[in-house]
């Protein structure tokens, strides 16, 4: 099973592209609410798993912490379970700020974290590739690939799929 799941982490940018085009057109319906379940859990997968595959090729593993990317990917995950779950969201601006009342207070600082720890993984799987494809080359275009992922992905994905088939080097030393 778990070698079927590792197939994910090198599977096709055109797959995935197709895989939100499908989701995007039973986004209304039942089967697409079941569709978009499965396609969280696969993506949050493949962002671990890629996340995990590309750390453990780093030579030096003092620039990024695992345990620190692990912890935000659960945090975005309980935190987005919790919203969705508890009615689907929310939106706070000046006019009805005093509705939420004491809520308001928890709500902000929990969604700043949100997002905080949805830049840091991006940040994380960017360093992780650029460091790894040991180029002269900024770890923000794949920040912004990760951001606009539709698109992004034609671009990311070869890479990665390129740094996981890639075999470790050894010193004949």
């Amino acid at each position: 099973m778990k070698n079927q799941l590792n197939k994910i982490l090198t599977i096709k940018p055109w797959i995935i592209f197709l895989s939100i085009i499908v989701l995007s057109i039973f986004s209304e319906s039942i089967i697409g609410i079941i569709l978009m379940i499965i396609w969280s859990l696969l993506f949050t997968y493949w962002t671990l798993g890629v996340g995990e595959k590309l750390y453990n090729k780093l030579n030096d593993k003092s620039i990024l912490n695992l345990k620190r990317f692990k912890i935000q990917i659960a945090f975005v995950i309980i935190y987005l379970i919790i919203v969705f779950a508890s009615g689907g969201g929310y939106e706070i601006n000046n006019e009805n700020i005093a509705e939420y009342g004491w809520k308001a207070w928890v709500i902000i600082p929990l969604h700043l974290i949100l997002m905080y720890s949805m830049i840091h993984t991006i940040y994380f799987l960017s360093r992780c590739i650029t460091t790894l494809r040991d180029k002269k080359e900024g770890y923000g275009w794949y920040m912004l690939g990760f951001w606009m992922f539709p698109i992004g992905i034609w671009i990311i994905q070869p890479k990665i799929i390129e740094l996981l088939n890639e075999k470790p080097a050894y010193n004949t030393v």
